[in-house]
């Protein structure tokens, strides 16, 4: 077991990174429609069990990210990440020890926030609004615990208390 900052730092961004790569990857327009939302999944972990490390700014700074690399207007995709921050901080004041059902749950409420919350702002935002993304959010929170074991490892290798 590493017991090193830098680790769990340096698995964080690697993380983050191949969430990126997987959320800009070309599909068939057919899977397109239900691809997992895997940046809003890895920060829904790192929220639920590093939220100290994951302060408000980064959060908002994975929002901007994902607002450039998928095209949406610049602030909507932050905003969800920052409100799904706080929803997942409030959860966390209940929870003394996350298990992966609690954690799934937890991230499955956020998930659901976050989309709703971005189909509004896109809704008021957008002439021609097309309800699309509901089959991302069912995937996302269907896949979250595939997403939530090698996350756990990376973050069960630094053994400071994470809440």
């Amino acid at each position: 077991m590493m017991n090193s900052k830098p680790f769990l730092i340096a698995g964080m961004v690697i993380s983050f990174v191949m969430a990126m790569v997987l959320s800009v990857f070309p599909l068939k327009y057919t899977l397109a429609s239900i691809r997992p939302m895997f940046m809003v999944m890895v920060l829904a972990f790192w929220v639920l069990y590093r939220s100290t490390i994951l302060g408000v700014w980064v959060v908002f700074l994975v929002g901007i990210v994902a607002d450039i690399l998928l095209g949406t207007h610049l602030g909507h995709q932050a905003f969800c990440a920052t409100l799904m921050a706080f929803v997942l901080r409030l959860f966390l004041i209940y929870a003394k020890q996350l298990s992966l059902m609690q954690a799934w749950v937890f991230a499955g409420v956020g998930l659901v926030v976050y989309q709703v919350v971005l189909w509004i702002l896109q809704a008021f935002s957008y002439y021609d609004f097309v309800w699309t993304g509901f089959g991302s959010l069912i995937t996302s929170i269907a896949l979250f615990p595939l997403v939530w074991y090698p996350l756990y490892w990376v973050n069960h290798q630094h053994k400071e208390r994470a809440y």
